[in-house]
């Protein structure tokens, strides 16, 4: 690597003469810190990443299949005595409602469609089950096809996305919303808007209870740092606009 040098000069007064004094730090090893710690940064979330993946996929492909097959025994034993049979179909209800909250979890930590269709579709199915559960209208514009880029631009974007919506719906108060996806001088841009009362003026940076690890304005601009992208955050009483930018490949 190659050696960083920093050079300050400050002004004083001395003996009524204006004198110039000035400092030269060899900052090799400061440098070599903070590349390691951007190295680190960067592997952390690709390790988060890959085991959200996994662990959505674990999910689906197995625990709900096998509550699946419980409430598929519990069904067939219906035909037991009445007491018996009340107590089965209670449990067989709630292993659709265990099914229903696991499939969502399972989405939640890595939806499929990222993978399998790439960031514009995997965002208009977030943003349809989205509306449905918040009850915030959400609007998806498309500008301009931006086909399939990187896994790790994808899900960044996404998180961007995911996050953004997730604090109107906590904080804003706003029933609209508007996310834009675009190119723009060699980047993918993905924006979202809403009609709320702004954030607050020193916005936390920690991830709130119930919220995916990983996530959050610091984790949400740490991502797009290690793409070479960048986060701006926008907010006053009318409402607030978050612009996630990365370079196209």
């Amino acid at each position: 690597m190659n050696a960083g040098f920093q050079l300050r000069a400050s002004r004083f007064h001395s003996q009524g003469v204006l004198r110039l004094a000035l400092a030269h730090e060899n900052i090799t090893e400061i440098k070599r810190a903070h590349d390691m710690h951007e190295q680190l940064a960067g592997l952390l979330i690709q390790v988060q990443d890959q085991e959200r993946r996994r662990i959505a996929r674990d999910i689906h492909d197995v625990t709900v299949q096998n509550i699946a097959t419980i409430k598929a025994n519990l069904t067939r034993a219906l035909e037991l005595p009445k007491s018996l049979a009340h107590a089965l179909k209670e449990s067989a209800s709630l292993c659709d409602q265990v099914i229903k909250e696991l499939r969502t979890l399972s989405y939640l930590l890595h939806p499929p469609l990222l993978d399998e269709a790439g960031l514009v579709t995997a965002l208009q199915c977030y943003v349809r089950g989205f509306s449905e559960r918040s009850g915030i209208n959400v609007d998806i514009l498309v500008i301009e096809n931006i086909g399939r880029l990187p896994s790790d631009a994808e899900t960044a974007l996404f998180r961007v996305v995911q996050e953004s919506l997730t604090n109107i719906h906590r904080h804003s108060g706003s029933r609209n919303a508007l996310v834009w996806v675009m190119k723009d001088n060699g980047d993918v841009v993905v924006r979202v808007q809403d009609e709320g009362h702004g954030m607050p003026e020193r916005p936390t940076h920690r991830a709130g209870k119930g919220q995916i690890p990983g996530t959050g304005i610091l984790g949400m601009r740490e991502r797009l740092t290690q793409l070479g992208g960048r986060l701006e955050i926008e907010s006053d009483s009318r409402g607030t606009t978050v612009t996630a930018r990365t370079p196209i490949p």
